[in-house]
């Protein structure tokens, strides 16, 4: 079964979404949005793991691929492990339309979009509804690992054979990935904002809200 695009576009008409890649502020942002205009807040990968329940061999094989441990998940060739995630973003992403589909008949939603492919969402909504969000280099380098929501991953890292080595291998794939996924959202016509040192919260939450026709 096959759904058209137009269709789907009509059927997430509330939904606004906030695109990017690591550290980039889309999970601070999409809760702050939530919480001022009475949205309700999407967090993909909060549901991963229940939605790879539903997952099967034949039409979701990233999801479903083996794991090798934790060794191999972090230290795999930088161009090995972006194109991992980008798989299992593609193939989660249906999954997540599904939920909006549902949301969207009765709330306005906000989407905390990690993985968002800028040419797919081109055909499901209007510029107007999303935006995306990227941090430069060395922000990502002096504040990745310094989150909150980190730790448990950091205490990961911390027992594998060359902790220093893996952390460094990880900001250099989260940088690339970023620059990548950047450069694809700015060609496919749209609004990227980069966090960098001298970001403001407020003033970055008050761009969002004029792009959305919020204010």
């Amino acid at each position: 079964m096959k759904i058209s695009d137009s269709f789907l576009k009509a059927q997430l008409q509330n939904v606004f979404w906030i695109g990017g890649a690591g550290y980039g502020g889309k999970t601070t942002i999409t809760d702050l949005l939530a919480s001022k205009h009475r949205f309700q807040p999407y967090h993909p990968e909060d549901l991963f793991h229940v939605h790879k329940k539903a997952a099967s061999p034949e039409d979701h094989p990233s999801l479903l691929a083996p794991f090798h441990g934790w060794e191999w998940f972090f230290n795999r060739p930088i161009g090995e492990y972006i194109q991992g995630i980008e798989d299992n973003g593609h193939e989660h992403f249906e999954m997540v339309v599904l939920d909006l589909v549902k949301m969207n008949a009765w709330s306005k939603v906000v989407v905390d979009g990690f993985l968002l492919d800028p040419w797919l969402l081109k055909r499901l909504t209007e510029h107007n509804k999303i935006i995306f969000l990227y941090s430069d280099e060395e922000t990502i380098r002096k504040g990745f690992f310094a989150r909150a929501d980190k730790q448990d991953l950091l205490g990961v890292i911390n027992t594998l054979s060359d902790p220093a080595h893996t952390r460094k291998h990880i900001l250099r794939m989260v940088y690339e990935h970023s620059a990548r996924k950047q450069a694809e959202a700015e060609a496919a016509g749209f609004k990227v904002i980069v966090r960098n040192g001298e970001s403001n919260l407020q003033e970055t939450l008050a761009t969002i809200e004029k792009h959305f026709g919020l204010t």
